[in-house]
């Protein structure tokens, strides 16, 4: 065995290459002195065979470290320690503790972690059955599709287009991608100056409501609906009307009247995946005209739908200019890549447009224009169809999976999507079941928080609905985890039974929306 502190394996679990792996111990081995000025490090070869990984590997490292003085290369003798090896690597401080000096809570003039969210446990990943909700599954990401585009990326020709500082514009190049790829498949058209690229859909609503609501504003919401863009309003002082649902989508209704902005998901409501109707669309547009308001469609998952029936937006029947379009590839591509889109009329994206630069200027050029080839390149075609048929054959399955162990849930309508709405009995809690069922190596989420809470307590938050995702979970897990679900809530059932001298079993429940 070599006398030297790299251990006898890397960890070739943890994030990185082993080039990238090997180079960090050896750093941190002169650092700490277990490598002193002028030793020689072990033979590459002797290296690799110890840690048992490539001989160009360590070359490369050894290579890598010589060219910034950590160590020096000398013919016949190999690699060793420079003499000012430690003063050439990063150190490491440990941090000095400091005295509270400072009434940080009085200095604040906001405080959005007061807010509701939606929080996940810290080892969420370690579950077996993981019905999370907008997680990716990994094995779907197109990686050698992505890695060619990253390469072309990095072309003299491509690279001096994105190196340069874009002010407050955007690639145009994937500018022209996404109206030519993207937006036919939504139903419209748009012009480049009626496009802002985003650091996704979340920062296209921050800019929205930032353009469209100032404190008092009544805005409509449907309910349940997205928790953070709830937040959104509420932090901007809007005050929120909320607007119930059906299996038909948002219900028109004359509580739209007064509004002067609604904000709505017609494709796929979030949560409940429900699509608004054809008739209610044309509905709700002919009132906004009437009544003057502004819409916000969040279009959050519309690549999913794997219905029969085409996914159109309903921006694609705007003829006013009324609506104000959102949305992003995070469901298709990955959350990570943070890639979003805002569509709206000329005025509107001019002032988004300069709101944007006062905070991030534009997004990563490098990462527009590998998603710009992405989309050129044919490939965001290719993975649509990978991606609906591996998705359809999940939801498929799910609700089999529902039907056999969960017989009393109700399931919403929907066309597609990458998660579903259940409505249980008022007895059943689902924060409760999710907590036994996490115990039981199963993650799922319970739906209160998608529901707007009223202060007065007037109208209190259902507890009984539950979002099942299916987009992170394989499909040989998915029949296994619902039986586990099953079981709790029989045990559920059981002590309701016991505690209130009530006999309940596992029969189909009422409208799957309504609380």
């Amino acid at each position: 065995m070599l006398n030297f502190s790299v251990p006898s394996t890397l960890d070739r679990r943890s994030h990185g290459s082993l080039q990238s792996k090997l180079r960090e111990k050896i750093s941190e081995a002169i650092a700490k002195g277990d490598f002193e000025q002028g030793q020689t490090l072990p033979s590459t070869r002797a290296m690799a065979e110890q840690l048992k990984i490539s001989r160009n590997t360590v070359t490369l490292v050894y290579e890598e470290l010589a060219a910034e003085g950590v160590l020096i290369s000398e013919q016949r003798r190999g690699f060793y320690v420079a003499q000012d090896a430690v003063s050439r690597l990063p150190q490491s401080r440990p941090p000095v503790p400091t005295a509270a000096s400072v009434d940080w809570e009085s200095k604040l003039m906001i405080n959005p972690a007061a807010l509701e969210h939606i929080t996940h446990p810290q080892d969420w990943r370690s579950k077996k059955y993981t019905f999370m909700y907008g997680q990716h599954d990994r094995w779907i990401f197109p990686i050698s599709s992505w890695r060619k585009c990253s390469r072309d990326s990095l072309s003299l020709h491509d690279m001096y287009d994105w190196t340069v500082d874009y002010v407050d514009e955007d690639d145009p190049v994937l500018l022209d991608a996404f109206r030519r790829r993207v937006l036919p498949r939504r139903g419209f058209s748009a012009s480049t100056q009626e496009v802002l690229v985003t650091v996704g859909a979340q920062h296209a609503l921050f800019l929205a409501i930032q353009c469209l609501i100032r404190p008092g504003m009544v805005v409509g919401i449907e309910d349940p609906s997205y928790p953070d863009v709830r937040n959104l309003m509420i932090f901007h002082g809007a005050v929120l009307r909320p607007l119930p649902v059906d299996e038909n989508g948002l219900i028109i209704s004359e509580a739209l009247i007064g509004c002067d902005v609604l904000y709505v998901t017609p494709s796929h409501q979030s949560p409940t995946t429900v699509t608004l109707s054809h008739v209610r669309r044309s509905q709700l547009l002919k009132m906004a005209a009437e009544h003057d308001f502004i819409i916000i469609e969040d279009d959050y998952d519309t690549e999913s739908r794997f219905g029969r029936v085409p996914s159109s937006a309903l921006k694609s029947i705007d003829s006013e200019g009324r609506v104000v379009y959102v949305t992003s590839l995070s469901k298709l591509l990955s959350p990570g890549l943070r890639v979003g889109f805002l569509v709206g009329p000329m005025p509107f994206i001019r002032q988004a447009r300069a709101l944007r630069r006062m905070s991030i200027r534009h997004p990563a050029a490098n990462n527009q224009r590998t998603v710009a080839l992405f989309l050129k390149g044919g490939y965001y075609e290719s993975l649509l169809k990978r991606f609906h048929e591996e998705y359809e054959g999940r939801w498929h399955t799910l609700q089999q999976a529902l039907t056999t162990f969960i017989p009393l849930a109700k399931v919403a309508s929907s066309e597609g999507g990458s998660s579903v709405w259940l409505r249980f009995p008022e007895c059943i809690n689902t924060h409760e079941l999710s907590q036994r069922a996490y115990a039981r190596d199963v993650y799922i989420q319970s739906g209160e928080s998608y529901f707007l809470n009223t202060r007065d307590g007037q109208y209190p938050r259902p507890t009984h609905f539950m979002r099942i995702g299916f987009s992170s979970i394989q499909v040989e897990h998915i029949a296994e985890g619902i039986a586990i679900v099953g079981g709790v809530v029989d045990e559920m059932l059981a002590e309701y039974s016991q505690h209130c001298g009530v006999s309940l079993t596992q029969n189909p429940s009422p409208n799957p929306l309504s609380a």
